[in-house]
């Protein structure tokens, strides 16, 4: 299979992929928020936090990319990839440390400084992006694409590091902390963990269905898969076996996350939910419903990133309807 060299583009990005908006039932729950914060007037496409909950990166549906520091609940930036137009993001993410960020539209990588909000550089890339995951400072990109790939890459050189293949679609991408290990998902019904020095696939897993959302621990000990209609399950992903189904038909997962210390996992849901599993007991220690953005006249509010703030230690939630919610364990 062959695929375009990456380029440095300064040219006005193709039009983007159409995006499905997730309706959310509404009413199953009472609302459970501590608080919460608009960061887009008319809701958002995509979203990240940063790994310490200090930023949030939203891609809004009429305003492109902004860059939040949570604690104060400030826009520090705002990021497109084409002066004078708004991009449209299909995917975002923050290195471990937090002192980059990515964003993609659907043919176009750009890499962030999140200190300074400079753009690091702009890129072409190989196909449709999904998906995203940053590794080492930034030092390297790994993305999920349309043509049943993903690719890892390299920002400072510019250079095309490795390729991964699946079968079709790569729509959901992770890596470990230390930036050795990938999780890919894909429409092929399979997730496979990838050592990224070798380019070699440690375990294959297979999901019976489409899948949908992938998550890697910190140090790469535990993985995470939600298939579409199959099982939301978590992994030993050293030894490649199942611990525990969460879930024996995926309700309908939008985003997970595992904490630093790998003890609990966060999961989102299109219907407003979040909940907290313990990765030890395989139990699920809280549900929360993230409420609507207007209870009078409830709208879908998909939750499209969960994180851990290291500050506070709450929880937040990303919902679709461009709010920031912020969660507590009772």
């Amino acid at each position: 299979m062959n695929f375009l060299d990456f380029q440095q583009v300064q040219k006005k990005p193709r039009a983007a992929l159409a995006l499905v908006t997730l309706l959310a039932l509404c009413g199953c729950l009472h609302d459970d928020t501590d608080a919460s914060h608009e960061l887009a007037s008319q809701g958002i496409f995509s979203g990240a936090l940063s790994s310490d909950g200090a930023f949030s990166l939203v891609g809004s549906l009429n305003h492109g990319a902004s860059l939040w520091r949570n604690p104060d609940h400030e826009r520090l930036y705002d990021w497109n990839h084409q002066a004078g137009e708004y991009s449209t993001l299909t995917a975002a993410a923050f290195s471990p440390d937090g002192t980059r960020a990515a964003t993609a539209d659907p043919r176009t990588l750009v890499l962030w400084d999140t200190g300074t909000g400079q753009s690091l550089g702009y890129w072409a890339t190989p196909g449709s992006v999904m998906s995203l995951a940053v590794l080492n400072q930034g030092r390297a990109v790994l993305m999920g694409l349309e043509d049943h790939s993903a690719v890892l890459f390299d920002p400072t050189n510019g250079a095309h590091l490795r390729t991964f293949l699946h079968q079709a679609v790569v729509g959901s991408v992770a890596a470990s902390t230390d930036g050795t290990l990938a999780f890919t998902g894909s429409d092929d019904e399979t997730a496979v963990l990838w050592d990224l020095n070798t380019g070699e696939s440690l375990h294959r897993f297979e999901c019976g269905n489409p899948v949908r959302q992938v998550a890697l621990s910190a140090t790469g000990r535990y993985a995470f898969t939600a298939a579409q209609g199959a099982a939301v399950t978590l992994w030993d992903a050293t030894s490649g076996t199942r611990l525990a189904d969460l879930h024996d038909r995926n309700p309908g997962v939008t985003s997970a996350r595992f904490a630093f210390d790998e003890s609990t996992l966060l999961i989102g849901f299109v219907n407003r939910t979040v909940e907290l599993w313990d990765t030890r007991s395989h139990r699920r220690i809280q549900r929360w419903n993230a409420g609507a953005r207007d209870p009078w006249r409830p709208t879908g509010a998909a939750i499209l990133a969960v994180g851990y703030d290291a500050r506070t230690g709450a929880f937040l939630a990303l919902a679709g309807d461009g709010r920031l919610v912020e969660l507590r364990r009772i």
